[in-house]
C-alpha cells in the first residue's frame, strides 16, 4: 500500500502536469498565421500541406497550434491526422468530443518554415481550420502621462524582453529607441518631433505587436504675445502663450541666445528680465524651452534704451 505522503505527491504531480498542459490565456496570445478552410469530400481522405513560418526569435516564444472542427458553422470532419515534418503531431482523438483543441508547440518549431500536413475525412463540405498563436506583449501602463521630450517614458506590462534588440516601441508612427528593458518594464525616450496630443504606444517583441495604449504627448510651448516691443536690459518683460510650466525651473527663456532670469511662470505666461547685452539691437529673437521642448514661434524684441509697450501689434 502507498503511504499518505506518496499519495500526496502523486496528487501534487498530477496538478502540476495538468496546469503545465493548459494553454496560455487567450489575451496573451496573438494569431500570426491561419489556414484557409480545409474542406473534405464525402468518402475520401483529403490531404493539405502547409508551412508554419516563424521569424527569427519567435521560435523562443510560447507557441500554440489550435484546430477548429466545423469551422464557420459548417459540417464537422469525422477523422483527422496531423504531422509536423514526418512526426505525428495530433489525431482526431485530441478533440476529446469537443470542437477545438490546442497544442503546445514551445521548442518544437524552428525559425523559418516548418512543414505541416493535415489529413481529414468526413462528409462533403466538412470544414477544419487551424491557427498558429504566439505570446504577445501587453502594455499595462505608460508614465509619465502627459510625456515630453525631456522625459524618460516608462512602459509597464508583460511578456517583454530583457534584450533591447528584440524590442521595438512606437509612439504614434514614430520609433522610440529603448534605453533599457526587462520582461515587465521598458524605458524609452520620446521620438523627436512627436505630434502633440493623444498618441498610441505599441510594443513589439520579435515582431509580435501589443495592443496599443494611449499616452498624451505634451506640445511645444507657444508664444503668442510679447508685452514689450522694446526694452533695455534688466527690465521685466512678460510673454504670453501656452504649454509653459508653472515651475520656474522647468522653463528656459533666451533672448538673442542669452539666458534670461525668470521671475514668474504660469501655464500661459512667463515674466523674465532682459539679460545684459550690447545694445541697441533690433529684432532680437525670444525662445522658450519648457521641459526640454523648444518654442517654434517667431517672437522678437528690440533691445533699446527706450521702453515701448506692445499695444496689440501681432508677432511677425
Amino acid at each position: 500500500m502507498k503511504t499518505s505522503n506518496e499519495v500526496l505527491w502523486q496528487v501534487i504531480l498530477g496538478l502540476y502536469l495538468s496546469t503545465a498542459a493548459m494553454p496560455a490565456p487567450a489575451e496573451e496570445m496573438a494569431v500570426i498565421q491561419e489556414s484557409k478552410p480545409l474542406v473534405t469530400r464525402a468518402g475520401a481522405w483529403q490531404t493539405w500541406g502547409d508551412h508554419l513560418h516563424l521569424r527569427r526569435g519567435q521560435e523562443r516564444l510560447p507557441l500554440q497550434l489550435t484546430f477548429i472542427n466545423g469551422a464557420d458553422g459548417r459540417p464537422k470532419a469525422t477523422d483527422m491526422k496531423v504531422f509536423l515534418g514526418r512526426d505525428s503531431l495530433a489525431t482526431f482523438k485530441d478533440f476529446r468530443n469537443g470542437d477545438n483543441f490546442s497544442l503546445d508547440l514551445a521548442g518544437k518549431l524552428n525559425a523559418g518554415n516548418n512543414s505541416l500536413k493535415v489529413q481529414g475525412f468526413g462528409p462533403s463540405g466538412a470544414r477544419i481550420k487551424w491557427q498558429l498563436l504566439i505570446q504577445r506583449p501587453s502594455v499595462i501602463s505608460v508614465s509619465p502621462d502627459p510625456v515630453g521630450a525631456s522625459d524618460t517614458m516608462i512602459i509597464n506590462g508583460k511578456n517583454f524582453s530583457d534584450q533591447t534588440e528584440h524590442i521595438k516601441v512606437h509612439v504614434g508612427n514614430k520609433y522610440a529607441r529603448p534605453i533599457s528593458s526587462t520582461p515587465d518594464e521598458i524605458k524609452v525616450k520620446l521620438p523627436n518631433h512627436s505630434p502633440p496630443g493623444p498618441q498610441p504606444v505599441t510594443v513589439s517583441v520579435n515582431y509580435v505587436h501589443s495592443e496599443p495604449r494611449s499616452v498624451s504627448v505634451r506640445s511645444n510651448p507657444r508664444i503668442t504675445r510679447v508685452s514689450m516691443l522694446a526694452s533695455p536690459p534688466s527690465e521685466p518683460v512678460t510673454i504670453t502663450g501656452s504649454g509653459f510650466s508653472t515651475d520656474v525651473n522647468d522653463n528656459i527663456v533666451t533672448v538673442g541666445g542669452r539666458k534670461a532670469q525668470i521671475t514668474n511662470a504660469t501655464a500661459n505666461s512667463i515674466t523674465f528680465i532682459v539679460p545684459n547685452m550690447p545694445f541697441p539691437k533690433w529684432h532680437v529673437p525670444i525662445q522658450v524651452t519648457t521641459k526640454g521642448m523648444p518654442s517654434k514661434d517667431k517672437a522678437h524684441i528690440n533691445v533699446d534704451v527706450r521702453v515701448v509697450p506692445n499695444e496689440g501689434i501681432p508677432m511677425q
